[in-house]
């Protein structure tokens, strides 16, 4: 991806910072600290005209005092001074900016006004390239993983590296929706703020994301196209190999009026968005816990896409199977009923009183090793279904646990050769499936009612598996994903 100028952009080895004080409270410095707390190891350049010294580094009066032409500037400043502060860095020879700072056309609702038309009656001269105005900037995780090094202007959490990348033109919808990594199960490799586009637009970012190896799910929060054929024509290469999940808050009146008071973006219509996403393959969602979802399943590296869209439900409650079967096939997935010969065999470690036709409720079965790893194995191996979700993979072992040590259990021996057992219980129940969900191509979800930072969920998690608390939101996510994979098999 070196060629694409958007790799030097997002990997910058040097910064000039405008914006930034020695008052914590002020937005610049805020995102000041957060670059040089993110283990950035490239020059770092404040510029003040007051200070000598900023966040504990030496401070510059201008651009010109800089001892070496920076890879990027990041101007969090008056947008009345903004024109003369790009043109001396342009002077300079800085390429590549990021400019945060607000009043543009999102002040007056206008596609166009006077200062937007002189940022890119500049960037035209120079030939630089500017992310912004009106945004929060970048993340990119991917700046040094072998050190875990980052490029952080926007996230306040520390989230596990992946390769979901986000580009939004809200700065709260690439960096807020990532404040609670310990219940998400998702990993991040890069989020762009990128506001009111003076001359980098979502194109661009589809343009690099389609080779970059980096990035293999592409997640879009949109209030307006610029170039839409090109657009369009980029969105249907690259969701045949790669997929893109898309939120759009325009197209209703009340969405439009949001959008032109906060970006100045001129929205467009509903009716024309479904027709553009349907025609391009684009996962299309109106709520961000459904983004999240689906970003999650698909992001994940043990996942697989389904052949087709039967659903097979493995329970042990026997409430949430009915829920899950009733919605899947009201929402337009298939829940068939296990052929005979398939029943008989479940019914050989069943009891007699367990429904065997799916749901495939194992209500009353001991054995956990059947529930987490033959009966999965026995789906797979079948070839009646394309997804199975397990309900009711609750972490009860651990919770016994807990309690011996609440009660101060006299029986240590016991207690020690319990934690001895449930040290390595994940690889024994959990590994053996995603093997075969690999070897099958069928994806496998598990429900734990428990919170996703619960010790079972979170060992489930580290073995690959695809946790969800309650039944509800991955029917919903899993649908998506089946039309998905029907899109690439009939334009592939």
């Amino acid at each position: 991806m070196s060629s694409h100028f958007l790799h030097d952009l997002l990997n910058p080895k040097s910064i000039a910072f405008y914006g930034a004080s020695n008052s914590y409270q002020k937005f610049g410095s805020m995102l000041f600290m957060r670059v040089i707390n993110s283990g950035f190891e490239g020059n770092i350049y404040p510029i003040h005209l007051e200070l000598d010294n900023v966040q504990g580094l030496k401070a510059y009066k201008e651009i010109a005092d800089v001892p070496e032409i920076p890879d990027l500037a990041v101007l969090v400043i008056p947008s009345k001074i903004i024109l003369k502060i790009l043109r001396e860095c342009a002077e300079k020879g800085v390429k590549y900016f990021v400019i945060v700072s607000g009043g543009f056309r999102e002040m007056t609702g206008n596609y166009k006004n006077t200062l937007t038309e002189e940022i890119i009656k500049i960037a035209d001269k120079y030939g630089i390239r500017i992310i912004g105005p009106n945004c929060l900037g970048i993340y990119n995780g991917w700046l040094d993983p072998d050190e875990n090094k980052s490029f952080n202007m926007m996230l306040t959490h520390q989230i596990g590296l992946g390769k979901f990348s986000l580009v939004s033109h809200s700065g709260t919808v690439s960096s807020q929706l990532f404040r609670d990594p310990a219940n998400m199960d998702l990993k991040l490799g890069k989020t762009l703020s990128i506001g009111n586009e003076a001359n980098i637009d979502l194109v661009d970012f589809l343009e690099y994301f389609k080779d970059d190896d980096e990035t293999e799910v592409i997640g879009l929060y949109i209030e307006e196209i610029k170039r839409s054929k090109k657009f369009i024509e980029l969105a249907k290469e690259i969701t045949l190999k790669k997929p893109i999940i898309a939120m759009y808050g325009g197209g209703t009146r009340a969405g439009n009026r949001a959008i032109s008071s906060h970006t100045g973006s001129m929205a467009g219509n509903a009716k024309l968005f479904d027709a553009m996403v349907n025609e391009t393959g684009i996962i299309q969602t109106h709520y961000v816990e459904e983004f999240l979802d689906i970003a999650s399943i698909l992001s994940k590296p043990s996942f697989v896409y389904p052949k087709g869209n039967r659903l097979g439900i493995l329970t042990t409650f026997g409430g949430p199977g009915a829920l899950v079967a009733n919605n899947a096939e009201r929402l337009g997935l298939a829940v068939p009923e296990l052929s005979e010969s398939l029943q008989q065999k479940f019914k050989k470690f069943l009891p007699p009183t367990a429904n065997c036709m799916n749901p495939v409720d194992a209500t009353f079965d001991p054995n956990i090793l059947n529930f987490y790893v033959k009966y999965p194995k026995m789906l797979m191996k079948s070839g009646e279904i394309d997804a199975i979700i397990l309900i009711g993979v609750a972490g009860f072992f651990y919770d016994i646990l807990r309690l011996q040590e609440q009660e101060g259990s006299k029986d240590m021996v016991s207690q020690e050769a319990f934690i001895e057992q449930l040290k390595d219980l994940e690889k024994v129940l959990i590994t053996p499936t995603i093997k075969f969900s690999q070897k099958y191509s069928i994806p496998v979800i598990y429900i734990n009612t428990q919170n996703l930072a619960s010790t079972w969920s979170s060992k489930i998690r580290e073995q690959g598996g695809i946790v969800f608390k309650f039944w509800d939101r991955p029917v919903k996510a899993l649908i998506k994903i089946c039309k998905y994979v029907e899109y690439r098999k009939l334009h592939s």
